[in-house]
């Protein structure tokens, strides 16, 4: 069973020729180059491994799904009678469709990990069990999420929305609130995972209202909440 190689190791074997071939220089003070690096994990077999190796599958009917999305997309954009109308009386017409490229937006949340571990290692080529050593302090398992929403014209209108776990109350988050940036909005739930209530409040609060109360298409990732 390998195991994974440490940082440690890396300068100890990569600094032991140096008093051989450069001995009037001081060992303390090597450097390598990327160049060099490349070719000391040749030397030493070792390659940049995967920890755990996660992949997406796609749906069986993709295709057919990706077809109806076209679909629904050419059927909602055809102008109304009411755009028409409405576009007559602004100087601000539609662009795509009955959509102006503002009312046109994406949401997408991702996570955001305290401690951050790619799920990499360097370790010996071929070994079939890839270990990778923690420091046990448990942030590897903290996160909060960020939910993002970009636009066609590509101007922000809404802020950046961050999720963190917990009820949001006390002295230390107290303190914690003040030094937040006034540019993102901060919520707190048990999971830090958005859910049917904060999409709908963030509906409510950031997106509809600067709208205009025109056409929209706000386009989502098919999270279950996002669904209904």
């Amino acid at each position: 069973m390998g195991r994974p190689v440490r940082q440690g190791w890396f300068l100890r074997v990569s600094k032991k020729p140096c008093p051989i071939h450069y001995p009037e220089q001081d060992p303390t003070l090597f450097r390598f180059s990327n160049g060099w690096f490349r070719n000391f994990l040749h030397w030493h077999q070792i390659s940049l491994r995967f920890v755990t190796n996660t992949a997406s599958q796609l749906p069986a009917d993709f295709a057919g799904a990706i077809l109806n999305w076209l679909k629904f997309n050419r059927r909602n954009s055809q102008m109304r009678e009411q755009d028409v109308n409405w576009g007559r009386s602004h100087t601000l017409v539609p662009a795509v469709g009955r959509y102006r490229l503002q009312n046109i937006c994406n949401m997408d949340q991702t996570p955001v990990p305290y401690e951050y571990l790619d799920g990499q290692t360097y370790n010996l080529v071929g070994e079939k069990s890839v270990w990778l050593q923690s420091s046990k302090s448990g942030w590897d398992k903290r996160q909060g999420t960020i939910q993002l929403t970009v636009f066609e014209d590509g101007i922000s209108r809404v802020k950046p929305l961050i999720f963190f776990r917990g009820q949001g109350i006390g002295p230390t988050i107290g303190r914690e609130r003040q030094q937040y940036d006034p540019r993102v909005v901060i919520k707190f739930n048990p999971t830090a995972y958005a859910n049917s209530t904060s999409v709908l409040e963030w509906l409510d609060e950031q997106l509809i209202p600067i709208l205009d109360g025109q056409p929209t298409l706000l386009t989502i990732d098919l999270f279950k909440f996002q669904a209904h």
